[in-house]
């Protein structure tokens, strides 16, 4: 028995801004032959599979296992050819809570619409990836609550814990509804698509501008 605490990618961990998404859009945009395939379509707390649908039927395409297929090879290669690159950059101290964190006895885990493969390059990046041996990713469910299930299964399997606690870490209004789902606590960081005021009216139960503000809770 101990306590459990998911972490949100984009936004949360990495720094979201316009250059986060660039490689999944230069890989939709190889696939649909146009330039600006993710002009308008808004990607924040979404699965990589729910977004690859929108840009599909904006452009006037069905969805089909071959279309994703491709794309998923296309996105493969693009991750590598920009992993060396500043597209992807710590949020604010994430590595140092994250290098605490993985000190203790918590447990560390993933809720993301981020395909797999994504949060991996992502997170090698910044050097965390090490600290995250389970999650739900994009390609567990094309919905945030479905993956956060899935997420909390493959935990508990793993550590064959049930949990005292458990915490969702992420930016979203959408993370504070999943942590309500999952009947966990939540902690809302204010680096994301969410302003405070639209955060604290869904009243989390902490809500923060940097991680050493809950270093207190945990270490």
């Amino acid at each position: 028995m101990g306590v459990l605490i998911f972490f949100d990618i984009n936004g949360t961990i990495i720094k979201r801004d316009e250059r986060t998404d660039i490689p999944y859009k230069k890989a939709l945009n190889l696939l649909l032959n146009v330039q600006n395939s993710m002009d308008g379509v808004d990607t924040s707390a979404r699965s990589d599979k729910d977004v690859f649908t929108e840009v599909l039927n904006k452009h006037g395409h069905s969805f089909s296992e071959q279309k994703w297929r491709t794309f998923v090879k296309l996105y493969n290669e693009q991750l590598e050819l920009f992993k060396d690159t500043d597209v992807w950059r710590e949020n604010v101290d994430a590595v140092k809570i994250i290098s605490k964190l993985s000190a203790t006895e918590h447990k560390l885990s993933l809720i993301t619409g981020e395909f797999s493969m994504g949060a991996k390059y992502k997170l090698e990046k910044i050097g965390v990836w090490k600290h995250f041996p389970v999650g739900g990713f994009g390609e567990d469910g094309f919905k945030r609550f479905d993956i956060a299930e899935v997420a909390l299964k493959r935990v508990k399997n793993l550590y064959n814990d049930t949990f005292d606690e458990i915490y969702i870490i992420g930016d979203t209004l959408l993370d504070i509804k999943t942590a309500r789902h999952l009947g966990a606590k939540v902690i809302s960081i204010t680096t994301g698509s969410n302003t405070r005021e639209e955060l604290l009216a869904e009243k989390p139960d902490y809500i923060i501008d940097r991680f050493e503000e809950i270093e207190h809770l945990f270490i």
